[in-house]
């Protein structure tokens, strides 16, 4: 099943809790993180996977690497910072509709910004499926530049990349500065996943043929893009096409749904070649995955297992 390796942010989602009294409120940490909740959305799914990335030495740090080691992820190359460097906290507030709003708690730095391109091991890219990351280490350095390594090193032994943009304007200084630091990653890529409503701030266009041509004319092999509650687009030079998406009743919380998408698209394709067939059942199975993962709260705790997805689509046939 290959071995996907991810680098970036890892961080601990905190939900509201029961209220404990008038005084008190209570909290739940759970562990999340785009490019970590691949990590552990692919080895649920029977692949290897190793994160790369960067957490405090305090509580939230040591309770994140459990997390990894617990689900089978490769740790190694996750790196410690000593204080007042901290690992972040993300604040999640769950909707009616089960989307989010996130409220950000980071040091400055934070320890996930201090990754370096010498803490990217180049044993651990050799022989991989896909290395994986987001947009949101290309914000500072140095883990910008220890995204731009692990891109070139993943070139060098002709590695496939997948970028999942995962845009998150509040964080930048301005879209323009997002889009700058974007920019060259979409030339490392082979796979790129955006969502329907990053199109316009990164690409400048909501016409979602429009973006795959653009992407596809610098040289991607797959665009992704996922739309929500309508499915996901899938293209590449020879052919495109759409899947829907799976009803899955009530959605309690989409936190980590994309990176379930990424994630069962990943294994899905991983050493094999890119038939159009092979990528439409790619596409669906993320939009499979990314279902389930709505089913409870948390961004790792509903990603299913690899039984549980072919259950779930065995049962509910497109």
């Amino acid at each position: 099943m290959g071995k996907i390796v991810a680098l970036g942010e890892v961080v601990s989602d905190i939900y509201r809790g029961e209220e404990i009294s008038a005084v008190e409120l209570g909290f739940v940490a759970r562990p999340g993180g785009a490019p970590a909740n691949v990590a552990v959305a692919a080895c649920r799914l029977g692949s290897e996977a190793a994160f790369v990335g960067s957490v405090g030495e305090d509580l939230f740090g040591d309770f994140i690497l459990r997390a990894l080691d617990s689900e089978g992820v490769d740790t190694t190359g996750v790196g410690r910072q000593k204080p007042p460097t901290r690992t972040s906290l993300a604040f999640v507030e769950i909707g009616t509709d089960g989307d989010r709003e996130f409220t950000f708690y980071r040091s400055s730095p934070a320890a996930d910004e201090l990754l370096s391109p010498e803490d990217v091991a180049e044993e651990l890219v050799s022989g991989a499926s896909f290395v994986n990351f987001g947009s949101i280490p290309l914000i500072r350095e140095p883990v910008r530049s220890a995204t731009h390594r692990i891109a070139e090193l993943a070139r060098n032994h002709d590695v496939p990349v997948a970028f999942d943009v995962n845009f998150r304007e509040h964080l930048w200084e301005s879209a323009e500065a997002a889009r700058e630091a974007v920019d060259p990653l979409l030339d490392l890529s082979t796979i790129v996943k955006l969502g329907d409503d990053e199109l316009s701030p990164l690409l400048g266009t909501d016409d979602i043929e429009e973006a795959a041509g653009m992407l596809l004319g610098r040289g991607v092999t797959l665009v992704l893009v996922s739309k929500g509650p309508e499915g996901a687009f899938y293209a590449t030079e020879e052919y495109s096409g759409e899947v829907p998406t799976f009803d899955v009743g009530e959605i309690v919380d989409a936190t980590g749904a994309g990176d379930a998408f990424l994630a069962a698209a990943l294994v899905h394709l991983s050493d094999k070649p890119l038939e159009e067939a092979l990528a439409r059942e790619a596409t669906l199975r993320g939009c499979a995955a990314g279902a389930l993962a709505c089913t409870d709260y948390g961004a790792m705790r509903a990603l299913p297992t690899r039984e549980e997805l072919e259950q779930f689509m065995e049962n509910n046939p497109e």
